[in-house]
């Protein structure tokens, strides 16, 4: 919950209408209440989102279900959540943004600016296609782990 799940909702956050939406981050495996990871922290600060105040927060930590959606990186986080919350809608973030058949975001985890900055515009796109299917489905709420 440093990395791309930090900049997920930290992206959202500035695409969306936060008077509609209730958006927070989880991690699968993480500490609560470390910061978000430094390089994602400079590739957001680079197109104008503060990443500073993000803490961590471990998925233990968040009401998974009483979230109407949550959105994973990855495929393998998305089967991991559907076996811990049976019921709970779950989609990794491009699967639900549609139009691509590579579900998954990789992980830029020590993997150099570029990586980062390559995620943070590959969340970006995809979140803005969320966004829009979401205000036309009119769902109440967004969760993102």
């Amino acid at each position: 919950n440093t990395c791309r799940s930090a900049m997920a909702e930290a992206i959202f956050r500035d695409i969306a209408d936060l008077k509609k939406f209730e958006v927070s981050s989880a991690g699968l495996s993480t500490f609560t209440g470390d910061t978000a990871n430094e390089m994602a922290q400079i590739v957001c600060d680079r197109h104008g989102i503060d990443l500073t105040r993000h803490r961590t927060t471990g998925l233990g930590d968040a009401t998974v279900n009483e979230m109407d959606l949550v959105l994973t990186a990855e495929e393998h986080h998305r089967e991991k959540i559907k076996i811990l919350y049976p019921g709970v809608r779950v989609y990794t973030i491009k699967q639900y943004a549609g139009g691509s058949d590579d579900w998954d975001i990789a992980d830029p985890i020590n993997k150099g600016f570029e990586t980062y900055e390559k995620c943070f515009f590959e969340l970006k796109e995809a979140l803005e296609k969320v966004y829009a299917k979401i205000i036309s489905e009119e769902i109440g709420g967004l969760e993102e782990i």
